[in-house]
């Protein structure tokens, strides 16, 4: 290989690097978005919902972008694949997915788009347990072979169709095995060099480069789903920022995609406390009184000091004046 071809792959390659870095060095703070088949459940509904169910007329992906960038954030992660299954791009892997439904459009790319209006990293959430491939929601156990091959086909989809996307979350990639995890993380840096690849553990909230809390506490959204206080995802923020790592905060839009103003409430208080933080006073507890001297007991004393003018060995002078000492203090 000539000098002049060395000198021009390395100088890509540094490029692709310093990309990449670039990219990723603000993200530490970013608004996750669970949003797919499950949005559209009733309640106490179990199993696989039908492809059909997922019929918004629109979704107001603008709204998420703007939440996004209102609130202090950076970037934006986006359900592609949740626990369902259900995949939310036109997918030739299954026919469970947005291509299938009654929904017409790309959301995948009205998000991207949105994202970059709002000067938002756009980013996406890819679930290993799936529901629709293996029949049940597993958050253990490992991938099997034929399950894998498909994971990479969607892995492969999204980054060829999506080149755009920054940040991708493998969620419970703890059921990858560590060649399994290796070889998608490649199909990604091979498509898609700027793109930021992270793992979680067992749990699916956490990983090495992240932390993520829900405001919503169902995740997807949910009629009479509580709220989790401001102050609470305050101190997970903190603990992030000391840690190092991104905190990503969930909010779960209406089947509209508008996200609800009781979880926008919260973004708001979040913005607030990150600006304004609460001053900690710290408590000061009072040095103890210092503990009087053990004196000899009066009435021994007393004892000593008579026995001593009795002897004539004190004046009486001496013996008054020594009494009075004694009595004075008690």
């Amino acid at each position: 290989m000539n000098k002049l071809l060395f000198g021009l792959i390395a100088g890509l390659l540094a490029g692709f690097t310093t990309s990449a870095a670039a990219e990723t060095a603000d993200l530490k703070y970013g608004l996750y978005i669970h949003y797919g088949m499950d949005t559209f459940s009733h309640a106490g509904e179990k199993g696989r919902l039908p492809v059909e169910r997922f019929a918004p007329t629109s979704v107001n992906v603008k709204s998420w972008a703007r939440a996004a960038a209102q609130s202090g954030m950076t970037f934006a992660v986006l359900t592609a694949k949740h626990e369902s299954g259900f995949c939310l791009w036109a997918s030739q892997a299954c026919d469970y997915d947005l291509a299938h439904s009654a929904f017409k459009g790309d959301l995948m790319a009205d998000f991207i788009a949105a994202c970059k209006a709002e000067g938002i990293v756009p980013g996406m959430h890819y679930s290993i347990p799936d529901a629709y491939n293996e029949g049940a929601v597993h958050f253990q156990g490992d991938v099997p072979p034929a399950y894998f091959k498909v994971i990479k086909q969607h892995v492969t989809e999204l980054n060829t169709q999506y080149p755009e996307l920054r940040v991708f979350i493998l969620d419970i990639s703890s059921r990858l095995s560590p060649d399994q995890f290796d070889e998608l993380s490649q199909i990604v840096k091979r498509l898609n060099p700027q793109c930021a690849v992270w793992a979680t553990d067992k749990g699916g909230a956490s990983g090495p480069n992240h932390v993520s809390a829900t405001v919503n506490k169902s995740w997807m959204w949910s009629l009479k789903s509580p709220l989790t206080p401001a102050p609470q995802l305050f101190r997970t923020y903190q603990q992030c920022q000391s840690a190092g790592k991104a905190f990503v905060l969930n909010v779960g839009p209406l089947p509209s995609g508008t996200i609800p103003d009781d979880q926008l409430a919260v973004l708001k208080q979040m913005k607030n406390l990150i600006a304004h933080p609460p001053v900690v006073v710290p408590v000061v507890t009072a040095p103890a009184a210092p503990v009087p001297a053990a004196k000899p007991d009066a009435a021994e004393r007393l004892k000593k000091i008579k026995s001593l003018f009795d002897q004539g060995l004190i004046s009486k002078e001496d013996y008054e004046k020594k009494v009075k000492e004694i009595l004075d203090p008690l």
